[in-house]
């Protein structure tokens, strides 16, 4: 079970048992940030690739201060979801190139566009994620 297992997991049992909960192989992952209207509340997630989908997965997260604020309770801001997205909706998944100096200590992580056709509302949405590692990989281990 992936979601309600209250202890820890390393990265390679993680990765194995989405596997086995997909029966496929996963191509490619990253850790990402969603770049929103509003910055104060950053949204993290995971997005990884198969043959013919793309995740985008969230984890139930508070942190400190928001526990604080809210009496233990949370913000409930964050939960345990798993948004996929067949290679079929897929409109757009495409990086787009950092701007910044010419060091790479003052340029910005790089952004991929990923916007899709939902099945649910039929309209489309987007996210825009900001990823640490090389995005370009992650872009490509989803078979055009």
């Amino acid at each position: 079970m992936l979601f309600g297992n209250k202890q820890s997991m390393d990265a390679e049992e993680f990765w194995k048992s989405r596997e086995e909960e997909l029966g496929k192989q996963v191509r490619g992952k990253a850790l990402v940030r969603v770049v929103q209207d509003e910055p104060a509340t950053p949204l993290w997630g995971l997005v990884y690739t198969t043959d013919d989908s793309v995740y985008f997965q969230t984890f139930k997260s508070d942190n400190w201060m928001s526990l604080i604020f809210t009496g233990g309770k949370g913000s409930g801001r964050t939960k345990d979801e798993i948004i996929r997205i067949p290679k079929e909706a897929i409109r757009r998944f495409d990086v787009q190139e950092s701007k910044g100096g010419r060091w790479n200590i003052f340029r910005k992580p790089p952004l991929v566009e990923l916007s899709w056709d939902s099945p649910e509302s039929g309209e489309t949405e987007s996210m825009l994620l900001e990823i640490e590692r090389d995005a370009k990989d992650l872009v490509a281990s989803l078979p055009r």
